[in-house]
């Protein structure tokens, strides 16, 4: 699956919420920095920089980066932002940085 269909498939499911409506880019933007937040907690945890449940670490993860990725596909679709598109091209101009040596 790449990523407009994955895309698709995130905005089908989003709309099975009752008040997806309700969610604004700035009420998405919140709940990505909280889920950015728990990012940062399961890193922590996960190299040993704070204390949790065995086994957590791993899922805790997985679990962050999806629901990043999730908010992050919904807030492409609310600003009609073809994110594939524009990731690629991003792409290209990073390889084209990193052959101009602007990383040193």
């Amino acid at each position: 699956m790449n990523l407009s269909q994955l895309t698709a498939k995130t905005i089908t499911i989003n709309k099975k919420f009752k008040n997806w409506k309700k969610w604004d880019i700035k009420v998405r933007f919140i709940d990505l920095v909280e889920e950015i937040g728990e990012l940062a907690n399961a890193i922590l945890t996960d190299q040993k920089a704070k204390g949790n449940k065995p086994g957590w670490q791993k899922d805790g993860l997985k679990d962050s980066l999806c629901d990043i990725l999730y908010d992050l596909l919904i807030i492409a679709d609310q600003q009609n932002i073809d994110l594939e598109k524009e990731y690629l091209k991003m792409l290209r101009n990073l390889q084209i940085r990193i052959k101009n040596e602007e990383f040193a």
